[in-house]
Parts: C-alpha cells; sequence; structure tokens
C-alpha cells in the first residue's frame, strides 16, 4: 500500500491529521491503546476503540481487531484505528510514512528506521536524529512549522496561553479510579455542578465539580481507568456548544503542516528517482 500512512496516537491533533490525508487521499491507519484518555471526545478518533466507529466532520474512522481485517478495511477506503500501542504491527507493514501525534511530550517510542519518513508531533524528539521531522505545537508565531534540524519547543506558559487557560478550566484526577461520566459533552453546566464521578477502590466515590459555570467541552470515556493528575476534563465559559464538534484552528494548522512535509519529501523522492532513472 504505497499510498499507506500510519499514526501513532488517536487524540485530538492525530484526528485532524488522519481526517486531513484521508480527504487528500492517503490510507491511514491509526494505532492507539486499549483505554484511549482524550477528553474532547467529540473530535477524537479514539472514540472509536470504545464504540467501534466514530466520525468526525462527516467522516468516519472504524477499529479493526486484527491486522487482517485492518488491511481489508484500508483497501476500501476507511480510516481504520487499532489496539497497537506499541506499532508491533509495521514490522508486517513497513508504512512508507510514519507519524507519531501521541504527544506525550516525550518519545514514547517512534524512530527515523521505523519508516521511509517519519514525523512527530511536538517535543521530546529530535528531528534529523529520532524522526525525520518535527511539527512545532506550541502557540504563537511558529504554530505548525516543520523542523528539519533540532526540536520543538517546550510548551512554556506565555501571555497567550495564560489568556487560554483563564478562558477554559482544566480538571485533574484528584486520586486513582474509574470514571463514571454525568453529561455528555456541549452539556452547558453550572458552577459546582457534579459532571462525574471517580470510584476508587475499596468502594469510595468521589464527585467531580465543576468549578466554573460553562460549555464541558471534554470529558474522559465513561469507565476510563484514570490515575493522580491525569486531566479528566475541561470546561470552557467562553464558547459556544457547536464549536466542541469540530476540528480545532490548531489542528487544521498543524495537519497541513504534516501534509506540507508529506509533499515535500515525496516530491523529492520523485525528482531522485527521475534523475536517477535518466543517470
Amino acid at each position: 500500500m504505497k499510498k499507506l500512512v500510519v499514526i501513532r496516537g488517536g487524540g485530538e491533533l492525530a484526528t485532524g491529521i488522519a481526517h486531513r490525508l484521508h480527504n487528500t487521499g492517503f490510507q491511514v491507519l491509526m494505532l492507539e491503546k486499549a483505554a484511549p484518555s482524550a477528553i474532547r471526545r467529540d473530535i477524537v478518533f479514539a472514540e472509536a476503540v470504545y464504540d467501534g466507529e466514530k466520525k468526525v466532520e462527516r467522516t468516519i474512522c472504524t477499529r479493526a481487531d486484527s491486522l487482517h481485517d485492518a488491511e481489508k478495511m484500508l483497501k476500501n477506503g476507511q480510516i481504520v484505528i487499532m489496539v497497537d500501542p506499541e506499532a508491533d504491527c509495521l514490522q508486517k507493514l513497513k508504512p512508507r510514512i510514519l507519524i507519531d501525534a501521541i504527544y506525550a511530550k516525550r518519545n514514547m517510542g517512534t524512530y527515523m528506521d521505523m519508516a521511509d519518513f517519519t514525523v512527530a508531533i511536538g517535543p521530546g524528539f529530535v528531528a534529523g536524529r529520532d524522526v525525520n521531522c518535527v511539527i512545532e505545537t506550541t502557540r504563537g508565531h511558529n504554530l505548525g512549522r516543520i523542523i528539519y534540524e533540532g526540536q520543538a519547543l517546550p510548551e512554556k506558559e506565555t501571555v497567550e496561553l495564560r489568556a487560554l487557560m483563564r478562558a477554559s478550566h482544566s480538571i485533574n484526577a484528584p486520586c486513582d479510579g474509574y470514571l463514571e461520566a454525568g453529561h455528555p459533552l456541549s452539556y452547558i453546566v453550572k458552577k459546582d455542578e457534579v459532571i462525574a464521578k471517580l470510584n476508587m477502590d475499596g468502594g469510595n466515590v468521589f464527585e467531580i465539580k465543576a468549578p466554573v459555570e460553562g460549555v464541558l467541552r471534554g470529558l474522559l470515556h465513561d469507565g476510563c481507568p484514570v490515575r493522580t493528575g491525569l486531566k479528566i476534563a475541561e470546561i470552557d465559559p467562553s464558547t459556544q456548544p457547536a464549536n466542541c464538534t469540530t476540528i480545532s484552528a490548531k489542528s487544521r494548522c498543524i495537519s497541513g503542516s504534516v501534509l506540507e512535509a508529506i509533499m515535500v519529501w515525496e516530491n523529492s523522492h520523485a525528482k531522485k528517482s527521475r534523475f536517477s532513472w535518466k543517470k
């Protein structure tokens, strides 16, 4: 499959990338863990791991339960997601293009020799050593910049980021447990309203309350295991419910840069092939 792109991760940025590449003619296989922890569930293909399929902006991603099934579905033009956090399927697929969009802000095990062309999203990778190029994810003037030498900036708290943090309120897990969701996404919640519960070992239950009034923009999947400190929800008092169901500007910017990097590499590869043929 010459047009195959494998994407590690199924979260917000990975979904934006998969959506754009699929719509521009690539075959897209996404690899996720068994219990994805993306909170903006209305706009992430990772939800297909739980539900079998997920539609984002009229594009559907479907879960495959085996590599054999995945290959058949890819040939039928589907975006496919499969549980394979260690990317073991690469040994058989041998893809030309691999994208690490896990966005863990550290390298979770992606290296240049895993495909002909490798791209990493955000900090934690060195372009030219770990992967062929890195895409800048820090908001500001360089968002989406393609880096061929060096690494992305650590996501420091800039003036713009502080403003964003004031606009949206993240909620982190106060303890380990299993999430019990209380409301659907895009729901308008009031301050101190219970939006979820954490069921802990021993039968104890911790109520998660909204720190502000606003739109419930993100919440982990019901039953998802969480650890202390993990981001489990996000409330935004400044947005509209409809904005929770579409790909963000940041994802669109980064996905465009990924597509550009791939096309630059493919064009360069084609020119080298033509030059070799003439000789």
